[in-house]
C-alpha cells in the first residue's frame, strides 16, 4: 500500500484559475464539469483529511467500481468518495447505479466494504434521496424496486447483474448506515483554507513559499553558473580566478557573485514551487524561455569583457516582459530577482556564456 508521503499531493492547475472574481465559490463549483469536480474534491481531502488517512487516491474513470476516490486507513480498512456534478439535488434515480455498484462489487469481493461511504454532490443530495440515506430499509426497498430500471444492465457492460437470491439476501442485509453525505457548502468553506483555496476561488494571493536561501557552500548543482561567473570576473580584472575564496580579494566582485547566489536561489524557489505545486511544469520552461528571448539580442552584442556583457544581460532581463508566463500574469510571483536568477539558470542549460572567447 502506499504511504501518503509516496503519493504525490494534487497539484495546482493555473487554467483553471482566475487572480479576480467576482463570483462566489459556490457558485464556481455549480459550473465545473465533472473532471474539475473530482480534482477539487481530491484537493479538498488532501488539503483538509490527509491527517485521517494513510494515503488517498484518484481512481475516478471507466472502472472505477463506484469509487472515484479512496482513502486509505493504516489498518487496510477504506472510505470511499464518490463524485457527482448534477445541477440539481441529487435523485434517487441519479444514483441507484452507484448503490448496486457498491452492492456488487462488494459482493463479488472486488472491492472491500467502505468503514465509510461519502456522496459528494456539487448541489448536494436532494431531500428524497436523503430520506432513503437515513432510513435503511427504505432504502433497500426502493433499490431492489428499481434494480431492474437502473441498475441491472448499467453496472458493467459485459453481463446483466440479476438479483437472484444469493445478491439479494446479501443487499437485504448489507449495512447502508455506511452512506455518508458531505454538505457542499461546507467542503467550499473548509477548501478555502487550503493553499488550494488561495489561488482557484480568485481574489486571493497565493502564499508563495519562503525565498530560499543560498547555501552556505556552493551547490553541485551550481557549478556551472558560478563558474560562468568566476570567468567573467575574470575578463574584466585581467586576473585569472578560479575559486570564491580568492575571489574575496575584490570585495566588488565578491559582492556581486553573492547578489547573483541570492538571484539563483529565487528564481529555484520559483521553479521548485512549479515542480511541487502545480499541474503544468511547462509554465516555468516559458518563463525561461521568455527572459531568453528578451535578452538574447543584447548579449550576442560586442562588449570589452564578459563581465560587461553579464552586466547589461542581467539589466535587460530585469525589464524583461514575462506575462506568457502565468507564474507572472496570474500569481504575480516573478520579480527582478527571479527574472536575474533565470539568467543563471540559462547559463546552467548552456544557452548563454558570459565571457565570448572570439571576443
Amino acid at each position: 500500500m502506499l504511504s501518503f508521503i509516496e503519493l504525490s499531493k494534487p497539484h495546482i492547475d493555473l487554467e483553471l484559475y482566475g487572480t479576480d472574481t467576482n463570483i462566489a465559490p459556490i457558485d464556481i463549483v455549480h459550473i465545473m464539469d465533472e473532471d474539475s469536480f473530482e480534482q477539487f474534491t481530491l484537493e479538498w481531502l488532501y488539503g483538509c483529511k490527509k491527517e485521517k488517512y494513510l494515503s488517498i487516491k484518484r481512481i475516478g474513470g471507466a472502472g472505477d467500481k463506484g469509487r472515484d476516490i479512496v482513502g486509505y486507513y493504516s489498518d487496510g480498512t477504506v472510505d470511499y468518495y464518490q463524485c457527482k456534478h448534477y445541477n440539481a439535488g441529487l435523485a434517487p434515480t441519479n444514483y441507484y447505479m452507484e448503490l448496486g455498484k457498491l452492492c456488487y462489487y462488494t459482493y463479488k469481493g472486488e472491492i472491500p466494504i467502505p468503514k465509510e461511504y461519502f456522496i459528494i454532490a456539487s448541489n448536494d443530495v436532494g431531500p428524497s434521496l436523503q430520506d432513503l440515506i437515513d432510513d435503511q430499509s427504505a432504502l433497500i426497498t426502493s433499490l431492489i424496486k428499481n434494480w431492474d430500471v437502473y441498475c441491472k444492465s448499467k453496472i458493467t457492460k459485459t453481463e446483466e447483474i440479476l438479483l437472484d437470491e444469493p445478491f439479494l439476501d446479501y443487499i437485504n442485509s448489507f449495512d447502508f448506515t455506511i452512506i455518508k453525505t458531505y454538505p457542499i457548502a461546507q467542503i467550499v468553506d473548509e477548501y478555502l483554507d487550503t493553499i488550494y483555496g488561495n489561488i482557484r476561488f480568485g481574489g486571493r494571493r497565493l502564499n508563495l513559499p519562503t525565498p530560499l536561501k543560498p547555501t552556505d557552500t556552493i551547490d553541485v548543482v551550481e557549478l556551472p553558473y558560478i563558474c560562468a561567473l568566476l570567468e567573467a570576473y575574470s575578463d574584466e580584472l585581467k586576473v585569472k580566478i578560479d575559486t570564491t575564496k580568492s575571489l574575496e580579494a575584490y570585495s566588488h566582485y565578491f559582492k556581486h557573485l553573492n547578489r547573483q547566489r541570492k538571484d539563483y536561489y529565487s528564481a529555484e524557489t520559483i521553479r521548485r514551487f512549479v515542480r511541487d505545486t502545480l499541474t503544468d511544469s511547462q509554465q516555468f520552461d516559458i518563463l525561461k524561455e521568455e527572459i531568453y528571448n528578451g535578452i538574447i539580442d543584447t548579449h550576442e552584442q560586442e562588449y570589452d569583457s564578459g563581465y560587461k556583457r553579464l552586466v547589461e544581460d542581467l539589466k535587460q532581463a530585469s525589464v524583461t516582459n514575462t506575462s506568457k508566463s502565468m507564474l507572472d500574469s496570474k500569481l504575480h510571483c516573478i520579480g527582478i530577482s527571479e527574472r536575474k536568477g533565470i539568467c543563471h539558470m540559462l547559463v546552467n542549460d548552456e544557452k548563454l556564456r558570459w565571457v565570448n572567447k572570439d571576443e
